[in-house]
């Protein structure tokens, strides 16, 4: 066993208390604090132990991407913070080992997520559940497609919930004993039919009527008669179409695509959407009074195309909605049968019934198809229920529905407390755990006060009033009304002026008594059913399966009856589950994603007992775990239980948890041994166990960090090293493909100089200095005159240009040529009044460059056409790198042309001609009357020599020894890196350096004599061994003064402060000398230095001043009298060759490349390719 010390390195960070039975205070006003410093760092789920508090966050917080579902799999509660992807872990898992079915029962009020959060649970036991086979599959499928199937058809827009569950819903999904889906059930709960009807202001009918009207497809529209929501009353009346972040059309295609998934046929959603179609026409049936008082149809054209979508006759629709059928009895016996007249009020009441029967029908239908089609594939043995059902609502008008719908809130609130008291209780007793028991409402007795029938409560009350009063519903509401009475012994029930109030756990209610019992009562009428029955739809006929011919002197159940009897059921059934809870709270009443109203989260927190279930669950300890988690999570708290991190305890778990605590000095009342948990009373000793944790890590971090600091200081200083070295090689690769390019583009049609195709030539691009950051400089001038703002230089130099002149011939002058992106600028330079100024001289888009004229010689004039505009005639000694870059810049659209003859467009836009002529006398190039004479240069086929073309090895094959001490190195160069010594090993590289004067090795650096003898070239004779220093004199090193201030930007180097003395102890060829100032030592350029030392050490050394390499020449006449072969005397010439190349390169000003990187600057006055070798040989050191 080894801690994780990484553990939450991922994690986001979590604010506030994330499970609330840590909570020091357990107040409302601390829940509801903590809820809120969550919400606002976008954590909206909460735990209370088990129990999953969820605040709505009316936004997307990106926390259910599959990468997200995935880190929760086999997963246990604590190890992530809370989630409803955890609660849904735990569900599934416990299903697989305890072989128990489970139950999520999620509440709160309409608005705060219960809906999603049942979404998301389905989804993620979907994705985790095993199995691959296709019947599999296809249940999965199923189950995800119920969920827009049946929010089209029961949920609606309310004032408060913008996606409203209407109805209730417990979805089991069936698993075999493999942990494999095979099936599922879905049981509905009282769908709010009275909505088909009639809806608040502000509010919508159900989301399949609007989704049907603005997306019905033409099919429908020409045979049902459908037309936009707005042509309906049912769903116009009012006055809300259209409702925010809710696509109507695009739900209709998720709508018609789950009905595909589940299997619904081509044939079943034609009727399905014939009956939507009648219930919309239905609504617009509008009555008038007749003579006799009596209400008649309006229009009959409207009941004629009812009649038409019903497959029954027009009479017999007419009859239903303006007359009533009754039968009279006598003795319980059948008597006469009348038709009744209706009046306006009766006849729309009649209209409504039939409609919000066929729709209560329909969504019947659609379940158990539904049903039908996840029925199980193979044998269930257990099973996950997932419970989505309306919140509790108050609302300023409420009614039987109301009622109803906060009735199911209370059994549900019911369940939770006497489960989640049960289970503390249990697990008290499992474990031999002794609790102090806690007082709580127990709101058993509101339920009691509704559906009891001894003494009778609201529900008995309305079915007596039912009964005795059926024929007129206001005397069954006056009835109602003087029964109700009967509940005033309960202190949660009040009755006054026509309306009563239940004292529910969520707050107390007002309850309008007018038209509650004609709710209750939900009959459907005998004219409706025959009507139904005769239609010539088999469709129709299903719906309505009662037999016309049965005559039962028994009183049909009432709405009341039904949601008892379906309660009761709902709560057996989740008493035979394990269950898991979420709560759902919303944080404001605007769905804004910002805005936490405090009073109004108190009021959910109070009625939810989020309060009590808090000190139920502390009542006997705060924090349980079991022997193995606890001992993980703290052994290291114990000197006996681990060392060094590791786990020693050779003991039990249990025995191991006691030690750990004694160890800690907790106090033996703060904790208590079960047998397979620890327990611990107060959360402060379980904070204190963490912040021991954690100073235990912190303690350790410091004391590796401290060995850490140590080795990185002298690591970071060789990987500085090793990345300038890596740096410079991969910019020269990239300069060197730049240099490629350019020899591509000039194609072997035009002669080189020996200076275009040096290995040493690259491609600065900004000669100038355009670039640089100085204000002071000269490039800056430039910058400033060409008015290219901060747009940067690609490229800039010094050229001649032709300047016509008047009534003579144009004749080239000095100017200034800038690229960008964008422009080519040629700026010139005047002398006005003793003062030296810049002025832009032309300026044209590189855009309107046609392509590039040059002659076959190796001159540097090059004409540029442009468009509309007097061409540039140039003469740049860069005109390869300027090809490059005006090729590149456009994309490989322009091009070079070669020809000796080249004609341009002069200032005047005349068509003039430059000739070229080839003159083996002329020495340089002339320029003569527009004709320029230049000698033969090297064949137009030579390409640039790069680093990569220099021999690696000796020429004439000698061994590896003999290359290394034909090498030219300075005393102490190859054996020094950053100040440390070497380890020996050769070096792997040539290096560019010129004869020196050696200062006097220091002890352990690998000088002395030989070094000396290693330094001697291999085409000269060996000189005699130098005589050993005396002992007694110590190495003496020179003291140069900084002329110039220097900052160590990448480390390993020494900051020069410009005056200062600094002690140089080593000369390196590269540039780059080694100095020392107050004890620290570090890499300076050599260049920002006095080149000669301070008095007091030249009286000390007489150096000899640099010596330059003779011409190759020279050297080879002097191999050959001293008799060295071939390959001696061409290694001794590459090198004499490099050695020239760096000194000249030494004192000329360094410009960067378009590829430097701000990080690894070019050592001062050290070529290029000179400091790439450096480099590699102390990355090798």
């Amino acid at each position: 066993m080894r801690a994780d010390w990484s553990e939450g390195a991922t994690k986001k960070k979590q604010v506030g208390i994330w499970d609330m039975t840590m909570l020091s205070k357990i107040t409302n006003d601390a829940i509801n604090d903590n809820l809120k410093q969550r919400f606002h760092n976008g954590d909206i789920y909460t735990y209370i132990s088990n129990v999953l508090i969820s605040v709505n966050p009316f936004k997307d917080l990106g926390i259910y991407t599959p990468q997200v579902l995935k880190s929760y799999e086999n997963k246990n509660r604590m190890e992530l913070p809370p989630h409803v992807y955890a609660v849904a872990e735990g569900a599934f898992r416990n299903m697989i080992a305890y072989n128990e079915s489970q139950c999520v029962i999620i509440s709160g009020e309409s608005g705060a997520g219960k809906t999603e959060a049942a979404k998301k649970i389905m989804e993620y036991i979907a994705a985790v559940s095993s199995g691959s086979s296709s019947s599999i599959v296809e249940i999965k499928e199923m189950v995800l497609a119920t969920n827009p199937l049946l929010e089209s058809f029961g949920c609606a827009k309310t004032l408060r919930n913008n996606n409203s569950s209407r109805h209730g819903k417990y979805l089991e999904i069936q698993f075999n004993a493999g942990g494999e889906p095979v099936g599922a059930v879905i049981t509905n709960y009282l769908l709010e039919k009275g909505r088909v009807v009639g809806q608040i202001r502000n509010e919508r009918n159900f989301h399949i009527f609007y989704q049907f009207a603005k997306a019905a497809s033409q099919k429908y529209r020409d045979s049902y008669g459908i037309s936009g929501p707005e042509s309906y009353l049912y769903t116009s009346a009012a006055g809300c179409l259209d409702v925010p972040n809710i696509d109507d059309v695009k739900d209709y295609a998720d709508t018609l695509k789950a009905m595909d998934v589940i299997g619904i046929t081509a044939t079943e959603q034609d009727e399905i959407h014939r009956m939507l179609a009648t219930i919309l026409w239905l609504g617009n049936v509008q009555f008038v009074e007749n003579n006799e008082g009596n209400s008649e149809v309006k229009d009959a054209d409207v009941t004629n195309f009812i009649a038409y979508m019903l497959e029954v006759a027009p009479e017999m629709v007419n009859k239903a909605l303006v007359s009533r059928t009754m039968e009279t009895s006598r003795g319980g016996r059948r008597g006469s049968v009348y038709e009744v007249p209706l009046n306006l009020a009766q006849a729309q009441s009649t209209r409504d019934g039939l409609a919000k029967a066929i729709y209560d029908r329909l969504f019947d239908w659609i379940v158990a198809r539904v049903n039908k089609a996840m029925q199980a594939r193979a044998e269930a043995k257990h099973a996950i229920g997932v419970l989505d059902i309306y919140g509790f609502e108050i609302f300023e008008q409420n009614s039987f529905e109301q009622l109803c719908i906060n009735y199911v809130n209370e059994k549900l609130q019911q369940i939770f407390i006497e489960l989640t008291l049960k289970s503390e209780q249990e697990e008290y007793v499992r474990e031999r755990i002794k609790w102090e028991p806690i007082d709580y409402f127990n709101n058993k007795v509101v339920c009691d006060l509704i559906e009891a029938k001894r003494p009778p409560g609201v529900f008995a009350a309305m079915n007596d009033a039912c009964a005795t009063a059926h024929a007129d519903p206001k005397a069954a509401d006056q009835s109602l009304s003087q029964r109700l009475g009967a509940c005033s012994h309960s202190k949660h029930f009040e009755l006054y002026d026509g309306n009563f109030t239940v004292k529910h756990y969520a707050g107390d209610v007002t309850y309008a008594i007018p038209g509650m019992t004609d709710k209750n009562k939900d009959q459907l009428l005998r004219d409706h059913l025959e009507l139904c029955k005769s239609s010539g739809s088999q469709f129709l006929q299903g719906l309505f399966p009662e037999d016309l011919a049965q005559d039962s002197k028994k009183r049909p159940p009432t709405a009341s009856d039904r949601i008892k009897q379906s309660a009761n059921e709902l709560v057996a059934k989740l008493m035979q589950s394990q269950p898991s809870y979420i709560r759902t709270i919303k944080p404001n009443e605007n769905k804004s994603p910002s805005e936490f109203h405090d009073q109004r989260v108190l009021h959910q927190v109070k009625y939810l007992g989020l309060c009590e279930n808090i000190r139920v669950r502390r009542a006997g300890f705060a924090y349980r775990q079991t022997f193995d988690k606890f001992v993980e999570r703290f052994y290291l708290l114990s000197a006996r239980t681990s060392y060094a991190g590791d786990f020693i305890w050779t003991g039990d778990s249990k025995s191991a948890c006691v030690q750990i605590l004694k160890d800690t000095d907790i106090a033996s009342d703060g904790w208590q041994m079960g047998t397979t948990k620890v327990f611990i009373r107060q959360p402060e000793i379980i904070w204190g166990l963490e912040s021991q944790r954690e100073r235990y890590w912190h303690n350790m971090a410091h004391r590796i960090q401290a060995a850490w600091r140590r080795h990185m200081a002298f690591k970071n200083r060789k990987a500085a090293t090793i990345q300038r070295a890596w740096r410079s090689k991969r910019q020269a690769f990239e300069l060197v493909k730049f240099r490629e390019k350019g020899d591509e583009l000039l194609g072997g049609k035009k002669e080189r100089r020996t200076f275009s195709i040096c290995s040493l030539r690259v491609f600065n691009g900004d000669y100038l200095g355009v670039n640089s950051r100085g204000k002071q400089t000269r490039g800056h001038l430039v910058r400033e005159a060409a008015g290219i703002g901060s747009e940067p230089a690609l490229f800039s130099s010094r050229i001649e240009t032709l300047v016509p002149r008047a009534m003579r011939s144009a004749i080239p002058m000095p100017r200034q040529l800038v690229v960008t992106r964008d422009h080519i600028c040629i700026v010139e330079e005047r002398v006005v009044e003793g003062l030296l100024q810049h002025m832009l001289s032309s300026k044209a888009p590189v855009s309107s460059v046609r392509d590039l004229a040059m002659s076959p010689y190796q001159d540097g004039w090059t004409v540029v056409h442009l468009e509309s505009q007097p061409d540039l005639v140039i003469n740049c000694e860069f005109k390869t790198e300027l090809l490059t870059w005006l090729h590149s810049l456009s994309q490989g659209r322009i091009r070079m042309q070669v020809n000796s003859t080249i004609t341009y467009n002069n200032k005047n836009m005349k068509q003039t001609q430059l000739k070229f002529v080839k003159n083996e006398g002329a020495k340089r190039t002339s320029f003569v009357k527009k004709t320029v004479q230049i000698c033969s240069g090297l064949p137009a086929g030579t390409r640039s020599k790069t680093a990569r073309d220099r021999p690696r090895g000796n020429a004439g094959g000698a061994p590896r020894q003999q290359q290394q001490q034909q090498r030219v190195q300075p005393a102490g160069a190859a054996t020094r890196v950053n100040g440390n010594n070497a380890h020996g090993y050769p070096q792997q590289q040539q290096q560019q350096q010129w004869s020196q004067p050696v200062a006097a090795p220091r002890p352990g650096d690998g000088g002395g004599a030989q070094g000396g003898a290693a330094a001697v070239s291999g085409g000269r004779p060996p000189m005699p061994p130098a005589p050993p220093p005396p002992p007694a004199a110590a190495p003496q090193h020179p003291r140069h003064k900084a002329l110039f201030d220097f900052a160590d930007t990448n480390g390993g180097m020494l900051s020069l402060e410009a005056g200062r003395i600094y002690t140089i102890l080593e000369r390196n060829d590269t540039g780059w000398w080694l100095g020392s100032f107050n004890g620290a030592e570090g890499w300076v350029p050599s260049n920002y230095l006095s080149p000669e030392p301070e008095p007091e050490e030249r009286a000390r050394q007489s150096p000899a001043a640099p010596v330059l390499p003779r011409p190759p020449a020279m050297r080879n006449g002097s191999a050959a009298r001293n008799g060295s072969g071939g390959a001696a005397a061409a290694n001794e010439e590459r090198n004499s060759m490099a050695q020239l190349a760096a000194a000249l390169t030494s004192r000329s000003p360094n410009g960067g490349t378009p590829h430097q990187s701000a990080n690894a600057p070019p050592r001062p006055a050290v070529n290029r390719y000179a400091q790439e070798d450096s480099d590699e040989e102390e990355a090798w050191e």
